[in-house]
């Protein structure tokens, strides 16, 4: 219950200093500031509130010292009952309820969830920790700044406790007694409670205070809002100019948001001018009604509660429901909607009515208009300006995050259609014709409801199949937690491996080769062919050929108009497969892409073809790999579920707000929340673990010659690594590599490359040890990917348009043949990866009969021409018989793809 009320009341207030506190850090890379500025910002933001609440606290009070000599004559003239009921009827000829003693209390009522939002807060905030401030040596530690031989004193709650003394002095100036001796006590209070805390806290606190002080001295002032103005104007002029001379490489548009801060602070007296006239001209007619203005702000909060916390994460979380499965601690996707709805449903629904109900009339019927602005722009936002930015992972980050900046048009529409509605809402507001805006927000707030009960409905019956799939799987796989091998290799006869690595990068290759010459010996026996093309851009497009052959090319697959793409899907996966075991090969298929176009762990179409063993590595080495490596085992399980848990609700505001400020909100992947980065280490471990183990998960005893397909995605979950031997670890302080003296390569691309270094390393070991056990001369091993990625690469360099788009066509594909014993060498013939089924069953099988058309593979090769599909990644949105995919970002490609004009976009053809 307490953790349900915390998540309510408190995380809202929590989150919102959090990204204050991160904003103040990036202007400034100084912690201390970042603390001041929380402060103020709390400060001026809850000042409304406390003038609420000062002015029910005076109203209160007067009401009782006028009152005083009369109960007081009452308690001396009655006894008992009889008492009771006099003063009852002197209070209710007063206008006065005993209840309105109450009205003392809700400036603590106001302060304890701050209080307890910015305890948890800077208390478990890690970065504090050795952080120095001007006298301050280490602000995640109590201050100790006094010392009597060995005994340390704290200054610093001292300090704060003074300044609150002090600032209850100047306002009780005149109070009765008992409302000394609250504040004074309350003062003690927090003295007890924060001498103990990191100076950090305690310094937050004392600036509080100090910001409390000198309100009660403004409030002494004859006209304490004009200097107030004054020194806010001064203030805001001087941050944003100091933020600005600090950070002299600030984006434009970030420029753009502190500018608009600082014009909107200046021209505050117009603002409020401006409102006041609106109010009387629009609004007062309005304002009377007290039940229509209260149910339309409650239905325009209600509506932004649904569509932040069901709409948007059900929906994201639908596209791929078993992605978000078994994430982390949590098993059921649904925990993170639930999480976002707890959350927002204090953001959005519980604080916004309780600033409401303190607020006055005017200013109650100013909010229920801004908030049903505001309300009906965010359902726009979301569903008429959505965006397309491209794929988006399980821990919310988006795979192209340069297509959040948004163009003009982008800009502009969105403000213009807010303005529509401010307009519309206005007339109908003029003509008290609220019916319709009541009407409207009924119906979006039941159609929110419904598509986020619909969407979650949906959710719960995927996650269920997968997880009776995975509970399947693991009773046929008799998995345990014990390290066994899984691949078996023959020595005496014929083993074909096919290493399937998701997204690596062709082109790094001899670059990395070149930092770690060691690598040409591991590798010996194998030819890189550079000049491969995937002819898809995605896994979905770019997995089929390398499964099944020429036949999956996606323009192939869309020539059989009257089957599904699911069903060609399973059936490219399970050529190869059946063509081995059909000749005596023992097969095993480990982590099969998107196999019954599922993100994981539905082997359904094999489990027909018993003698296929299929099973997922991915993951499974991951706690036994951090057993023994503890310097990485520092988050714990629930890494991956707390990262996923935080973001949802920062990507609801994003998606949400207005498309120019979504990069902003994005932040780099961070989205504005501390102790955050784009590095996702645990997903990464999940399958460089199998990697790293390949050693210990490889057995020679099989008497069966051998096939084994495998995918791994350790190079598609690119983070930086500890250089110089590029190995995860939790706190990264080297990220040297050869791409750094290049500026061509961005952070992006040196992540990759980091990605790709740890990889290829990994298999390198394992080669050595398949030499030691004397199976490497008898087993021929295939490396490929099934895509690169748009980021830069030597390659695409040179090429006027379209360098990077063409990157994540560009497959790698290194062959060893049996018995090869020549120095790694470079072939640049064109191949595409639909050539892997071919190089695979080379002298093994010839005809080699696709079991389900009837085709020979080794017949089919076309290479005059290659399409290569720019299309959607996930499976959800290719249900039907043929592959949609943008002309305009497709090509067609023969014979070289490092000649530019070798390159066609299918829409010119």
């Amino acid at each position: 219950m307490g953790s349900l009320i915390y998540t309510i009341l408190v995380q809202p207030i929590e989150l919102l200093i959090e990204l204050l506190f991160v904003f103040f850090y990036k202007a400034f890379d100084n912690y201390g500031f970042a603390i001041a500025g929380i402060s103020l910002f709390v400060g001026f933001l809850t000042l409304p509130l406390y003038r609420v609440a000062d002015q029910l606290q005076r109203k209160e009070r007067d009401m009782r010292v006028a009152m005083q000599p009369g109960i007081q004559r009452i308690k001396t003239a009655f006894k008992g009952d009889e008492q009771y009921m006099i003063l009852s009827t002197f209070y209710r000829q007063n206008h006065y309820h005993p209840a309105y003693a109450l009205r003392s209390s809700v400036s603590l009522l106001i302060q304890v969830p701050f209080f307890i939002a910015a305890y948890h807060f800077l208390s478990h905030l890690p970065q504090l920790q050795g952080e120095s401030f001007l006298f301050i040596q280490d602000l995640g530690r109590p201050d100790g700044l006094l010392s009597i031989g060995s005994f340390s004193i704290n200054v610093l709650p001292i300090l704060m406790t003074v300044v609150n003394v002090a600032a209850g002095i100047i306002y009780t100036k005149g109070f009765p007694l008992r409302d000394k001796l609250q504040l004074y006590g309350m003062a003690g209070l927090f003295l007890v409670l924060l001498y103990n805390s990191p100076a950090g806290l305690v310094f937050y606190w004392t600036l509080n205070n100090v910001f409390s002080l000198i309100k009660n001295i403004f409030y002494k002032l004859k006209q304490p809002l004009k200097v107030l103005y004054i020194l806010a104007v001064i203030g805001a002029v001087g941050m944003v100019s100091a933020i600005l001379l600090i950070k002299s490489d600030f984006p434009l548009i970030k420029r753009l948001v502190l500018l608009f801060g600082v014009v909107i602070i200046i021209a505050l007296p117009l603002l409020i001018k401006a409102v006041q006239l609106f109010q009387a001209r629009y609004l007062a007619r309005f304002m009377e009604n007290k039940k229509q203005v209260a149910l339309l702000f409650i239905l325009s909060m209600v509506m932004m509660w649904l569509i932040s916390s069901f709409v948007i994460p059900a929906n994201l979380i639908a596209t791929s429901p078993i992605e978000f499965s078994f994430t982390g601690v949590v098993q059921n996707p649904l925990f993170y909607v639930y999480q976002t709805a707890l959350l927002f449903f204090g953001f959005f629904v519980i604080w916004p009515i309780f600033i409401y109900g303190m607020a006055s009339k005017e200013m109650r019927s100013l909010f229920a208009f801004l908030a049903l602005v505001f309300s009906l722009s965010a359902v726009v936002n979301v569903f008429v300006f959505p965006g397309a930015y491209g794929n988006v992972s399980k821990v919310l980050l988006f795979d192209e995050p340069a297509l959040l900046r948004a163009s003009t048009l982008q800009t502009i529409i969105p403000l213009l259609v807010t303005l529509a509605i401010f307009i519309v809402i206005t007339l109908l507001f003029r003509g008290i014709r609220l019916r319709i805006l009541t009407s409207l927000l009924t119906i979006t707030v039941l159609a929110s409801a419904a598509n986020g009960i619909y969407t979650m409905i949906n959710i719960q019956k995927a996650y269920a199949i997968h997880a009776k799939n995975v509970e399947g799987n693991s009773l046929t796989e008799i998995q345990s937690d014990r390290m066994k091998p899984v691949i078996q290799l023959n020595k005496e006869g014929k083993n074909v491996v096919v290493l399937f690595l998701d997204r690596a990068i062709s082109s790094y290759l001899p670059i990395i080769f070149n930092q770690f010459p060691e690598l040409e010996e591991q590798y010996t026996g194998f030819t890189f062919y550079p000049n491969t093309v995937s002819p898809g851009k995605v896994t979905l497009t770019g997995s089929p050929p390398i499964m099944g052959g020429y036949e999956y090319l996606p323009s192939a697959i869309n020539l059989r108009e009257d089957e599904k793409l699911v069903d060609k899907h399973n059936e490219a996966s399970l050529v190869l497969p059946l063509l081995f075991s059909e000749t005596g090969y023992d097969v095993s298929v480990f982590d099969p892409p998107l196999a019954n176009y599922q993100w994981e762990s539905d082997f359904s179409a094999f489990k027909t073809f018993p003698d296929v063993h299929v099973s997922s590595l991915k993951g499974r080495y991951s706690s036994q790999y951090k057993m023994e490596h503890p310097e990485i085992d520092l988050w714990g399980p629930e890494y991956e579920s707390n990262l996923i848990t935080r973001r949802m609700p920062m990507f609801s505001l994003l998606r949400i707000a207005y498309p120019i400020l979504r990069q902003l909100f994005y932040y780099e992947g961070t989205y504005f929340l501390m102790d955050e980065n784009t590095q996702n280490t645990n997903s990464f471990i999940d399958s460089y673990s199998v990697l790293h183990y390949l050693p210990r998960l490889t057995s020679t005893v099989t008497e069966k010659n051998s096939f084994i397909f495998m995918v791994n995605d350790t190079t598609h979950e690119p983070i930086f690594l500890q250089a110089p031997e590029y190995e995860p670890v939790v706190d990264v302080t080297d990220i040297r590599n050869p791409l750094q003296e290049d500026e061509f390569y961005d952070e992006k691309a040196q992540i990759h490359y980091h990605a790709n270094v740890a990889a290829l390393r990994k298999i390198g070991i394992w080669l050595d040890y398949l030499r030691e056990e004397a199976v490497f001369n008898n087993t021929r091993i295939i490396i490929v990917s099934d895509h690169g990625n748009t980021v830069a690469t030597p390659a695409f360099r040179d090429f006027t348009e379209n360098g990077l788009l063409l990157a994540s066509y560009n497959a790698l594909l290194m062959v060893k043949d049996f018995e090869s014993t020549k120095p790694m060498q470079t072939d640049n013939s064109f191949m595409t990866t639909a050539d892997v089924p071919i190089l695979a069953l080379d002298q093994i099988r010839e005809p080699a009969i696709n079991p389900f058309t009837g085709k020979d593979v080794f017949e089919v090769v076309d290479k005059s021409l290659i399409e290569c599909y720019y299309s959607s990644h996930d499976p959800q949105n290719n249900r039907g018989n043929k592959f949609d995919y943008n002309a305009q970002y497709s090509f067609s490609i023969h014979d070289s793809i490092f000649e530019e004009s070798n390159w066609t976009p299918l829409g010119q053809e």
